[in-house]
């Protein structure tokens, strides 16, 4: 389960955050400062706080009543649950690598391939993208280990029904309520050993201090 959901989330990232960053980098200086505080304010938010406004705007009083009345589809208490408060944790931080990769790369070196004949897509496709390869790969590593740890969002939407949307950080807080702390502390070495190669990863294929700093804040 945990696998399987930070795998979805980490694709969901990648294919909502990356229009989204590029957007947002070439907008006026003022707005793109002001979307860009609205993108991370997730980041600073606790988690618990994230899982309650996602309770409250996709429970049965917000879109969920919609999505369960006209489509019999629930985020609550399922494992669709678990994807979305992955993604509503981890997008802000995919967005925000990719952010600062664009505003590394020289702004020269598309103005020369301009001058020398490279259309917009052209110069996007040979410069933009070859430049970002690295801080794209670095940052689905980040939100998939990310997403492997996430509890309280989760807890909040899906709930920690055994064996139904039990990940493993909910697996461990289980297992500790029933007295079973062999088995939490399994499952926490486990949790602990992903983070380590998550983090070595990270490093191995571009990652950068800096977007260590966002990572963890």
């Amino acid at each position: 389960m945990s696998i399987k959901t930070c795998f979805i989330s980490s694709f969901i990232c990648l294919i909502l955050g990356m229009p989204t960053a590029l957007y947002i980098s070439k907008l006026d200086v003022k707005i793109k400062n002001i979307i860009e505080y609205i993108f991370i304010l997730p980041l600073s938010l606790p988690h618990l706080i994230s899982g309650i406004a996602l309770l409250i705007c996709f429970g049965n009083m917000g879109i969920g009543g919609f999505l369960l009345k006209y489509f019999n589809f629930s985020f609550i208490f399922t494992k669709s649950g678990i994807i979305l408060a992955q993604c509503f944790i981890n997008l802000p931080l995919f967005i925000k690598i990719i952010l600062m990769a664009v505003e590394e790369i020289d702004s020269k070196m598309i103005f020369v391939a301009c001058t020398l004949g490279c259309n917009e897509f052209e110069s996007f496709k040979y410069i933009v993208i070859p430049n970002l390869k690295k801080q794209v790969m670095s940052a689905i590593v980040m939100v998939w280990s990310r997403a492997m740890g996430e509890f309280g969002a989760v807890m909040m939407v899906a709930g920690t029904t055994r064996m139904k949307t039990e990940v493993m950080p909910t697996a461990i807080f289980l297992n500790i309520s029933t007295g079973d702390i062999n088995l939490a502390i399994g499952v926490s070495t486990i949790l602990i050993g992903i983070s380590i190669l998550s983090l070595i990863l990270f490093y191995l294929v571009g990652g950068k201090r800096k977007n260590f700093y966002y990572a963890k804040s």
